[in-house]
């Protein structure tokens, strides 16, 4: 076999692992929590070594990011196309954010551990990759905010304004996913009214 047709198979095969231990990590942080689940459980489930899960994610919280960011980022873009057709900014916000209170009311015991290591976990290449995403949502946000923001009233650029109200959304849903404040969408509906209110936004 060539080196070129050798390095290829060794590629299909690290991608093929990484998949097992993707989809073995999801169903169990599903099934049990994130808590509740072992390593070594995860690579038992994906039929690996033990060490092999480490090749891919050098903790496990950075496992936990590496397999939750794959389901966000579906859940940011689907709460963007919502937030394209909704009528109104309130509607666009609470559009935006919904998907992420759907997975925190499906995997509570997922999702709290998740948003925490997003927020103030270690360095490494899949928290990079989650706090891309929270970018994206920001900027997503601030397109949304940008055309009736009164800036000058709160004192806040479009962008400070955008991230106070993902920063402050996302702390109410830490709070639900921890069973201190109801999380849903009425919920959801009442705070981003609230936020906007006191933005300027009516």
């Amino acid at each position: 076999m060539s080196p070129t047709g050798l390095l290829g198979r060794r590629e299909r095969n690290k991608a093929e692992k990484r998949r097992r231990i993707a989809e073995a990590a999801a169903a169990l942080f599903a099934a049990q929590g994130y808590a509740r689940t072992t390593t070594q459980q995860i690579a038992a489930a994906a039929d690996v070594a033990d060490g092999t899960i480490f090749r891919y994610a050098s903790t496990k919280p950075e496992l936990l990011l590496m397999v939750m960011n794959e389901q966000v980022a579906d859940l940011v873009e689907k709460g963007r196309v919502a937030a394209a057709s909704a009528p109104t900014v309130h509607e666009a916000v609470a559009a935006l954010m919904g998907p992420l209170v759907a997975l925190v009311r499906a995997q509570p015991d997922t999702a709290a551990p998740y948003l925490r290591e997003v927020l103030f976990g270690e360095a490494g290449v899949h928290r990079d990759a989650a706090l891309a995403l929270v970018d994206g949502t920001v900027a997503q946000l601030a397109e949304i905010l940008a055309p009736q923001v009164d800036a000058g009233g709160v004192g806040l650029s479009v962008e400070e304004s955008a991230r106070f109200v993902f920063s402050t959304l996302v702390n109410e849903v830490m709070r639900g996913a921890l069973g201190r404040a109801p999380v849903g969408p009425e919920n959801l509906t009442a705070r981003v009214g609230v936020l906007l209110r006191g933005l300027g936004v009516v």
